[in-house]
C-alpha cells in the first residue's frame, strides 16, 4: 500500500522518523511530504491561496529511510496533504498517517490539530487518513505509539471503508502495559490543557496538563488510564435538515427574496 506519511512538527522532527521507519519495515511503500518547521495549532490551513504565489519544496534525503522519497514544503501540512494527495509528487497515496505527535490530542481541542486536520484532509481526496499522538517530552514513547500505528495501518488496509479517519492517541508506557484499545468518544476537555495571561502588548499562552473532568471512557479519560484510544472522525459534508431547519431555511428564502442588493 502506498502511504503518505506527514506531520505538523516539521520534516526533521523524530515522531515522525518513528512512524516511517516502522513502516517502512512492515513492508509499505512510503513517501514522506511534510512541512519544513513546526505548524502545530494551524489546524487544515492550506496557507496563502493567493493567485500565482509560490509555495518552495525541497527535497530531503534521511539517512535510515534512504529509499524513501522525502519532501519539505514551506507550508502547513495540509497543504503537503493536499499537494500529494493531487499526485504532484507521484501516484496519489491509499493512506495517510500523520504523526507521530508529541502531545496528545483529545477532546474537541483537537478541531485546532494540524495532526488531526492532516488526516482529515486525506479523506477529501477519498483517502483513508490516520493520526497518531503520544504524550509530551521527556515521557513520550515514540516506540510504543509506531508499533500502534503499525498495527492500526494493517486493520485499515484490511478493513476500513473509504474515507476512514482514525484519531488514535497512545499512552507513554511499554507495549506490555497497555490495558487494551478502546473506541472513544471525544472528551468535552483534552488532555492538554491551555491557558493565557494577558500582558500590555502581548498575550502569553500556558500549557498544562488535564487529568480531571474527563469524563467516563471518553479518549482523554482512556489515555488517562492506560488505554489507547481510538476516535473514528467524519469528514466535512452537508446534513439532511430537519424539520425546523427547514422551517427556518425557507422563511430565510423569503426573506433575502425581499432584499434588493
Amino acid at each position: 500500500m502506498r502511504i503518505l506519511v506527514t506531520n505538523d512538527d516539521g520534516i526533521d522532527a523524530p515522531g515522525l522518523h518513528a512512524v516511517a521507519q516502522a513502516l517502512r519495515a512492515d513492508g509499505h511503500e512510503l513517501t514522506i511530504v511534510a512541512p519544513d518547521v513546526e505548524y502545530s495549532g494551524s489546524g487544515s490551513s492550506l496557507g496563502t491561496l493567493e493567485d500565482g504565489a509560490e509555495i518552495r519544496y525541497e527535497k530531503r534525503l534521511f539517512e535510515a529511510l534512504r529509499d524513501v522519497p522525502t519532501i519539505s514544503v514551506q507550508a502547513p501540512p495540509a497543504f503537503a496533504v493536499f499537494c500529494a494527495c493531487a499526485g504532484l509528487f507521484g501516484p496519489a497515496p491509499d493512506l495517510v498517517v500523520s504523526g507521530i505527535n508529541p502531545g496528545h490530542n483529545t477532546g474537541r481541542m483537537i478541531m485546532y490539530s494540524s495532526t488531526v486536520a492532516s488526516a482529515l484532509s486525506a479523506a477529501g481526496f477519498g483517502v483513508r487518513g490516520l493520526a497518531v499522538s503520544c504524550g509530551f517530552p521527556p515521557d513520550h514513547r515514540f516506540d510504543t505509539a509506531a508499533t500502534v500505528a503499525v498495527d492500526a495501518v494493517r486493520w485499515m488496509i484490511e478493513a476500513s471503508e473509504p474515507r476512514t479517519v482514525l484519531n488514535i492517541n497512545v499512552p507513554d508506557m511499554d507495549l506490555s502495559e497497555l490495558k487494551g484499545v478502546r473506541m472513544a468518544p471525544l472528551a468535552s476537555r483534552g488532555l492538554l490543557g491551555l491557558s493565557f495571561e494577558t500582558g500590555p502588548e502581548s498575550i502569553r499562552l500556558l500549557r498544562h496538563a488535564n487529568t480531571d473532568r474527563l469524563g467516563t471512557g471518553t479518549d482523554s479519560a482512556l489515555v488517562r488510564d492506560g488505554y489507547v484510544a481510538v476516535s473514528a472522525l467524519g469528514t466535512v459534508r452537508a446534513l439532511e435538515p430537519n424539520a425546523g431547519v427547514a422551517a427556518y431555511l425557507e422563511a430565510g428564502l423569503s426573506l433575502t427574496s425581499r432584499i434588493e442588493i
